[in-house]
């Protein structure tokens, strides 16, 4: 019985040294999962735009829509670009995109300035958040 015991020992201590201590996550995959968490950010920013729209804000609305639909491209463009995206060059190219998707998310906030409405800053600032956390994956590329 105790030999079982000690075979077991044995194997449990070979399992936990063989396992890695931390496993290393993958930045292209984490990248194309924030990818589309930030596509359905900004669209969640159309929405919210589009849920104030009044006549005195019409403008302002249409123009957070526009660049909003801007960023869903560029979006878009990284989602496509990225695993093709093996040198230098083309990895600048995918956070060139990114940095114009966040360039096009912050246009609602400068729209609207300080008459934001609050369902338009929280979309903006999800959004923008994870557009943020995208472009740092994409530094570790």
């Amino acid at each position: 019985m105790s030999s079982g015991l000690f075979l077991l020992a044995s194997i449990s201590l070979a399992l936990l040294w063989s396992y890695p201590a931390s496993v290393e996550s993958d930045p292209r995959a984490d990248a194309q999962a924030v990818i589309q968490q930030a596509l359905a950010a900004t669209q969640a920013v159309i929405q919210a735009a589009k849920s104030v729209e009044t006549g005195a804000n019409k403008q302002k609305v249409a123009t957070c829509i526009e660049t909003s639909r801007d960023a869903i491209d560029n979006l878009g463009d990284c989602k496509v670009l990225l695993p093709r995206a093996r040198d230098a060059f083309s990895i600048d190219t995918v956070k060139t995109r990114a940095s114009a998707a966040l360039s096009d998310v912050g246009t609602c906030d400068d729209e609207f300035g300080a008459s934001e409405p609050p369902q338009v800053k929280a979309a903006t600032k999800k959004a923008t958040a994870l557009i943020s956390q995208l472009l740092q994956i994409l530094s570790k590329l």
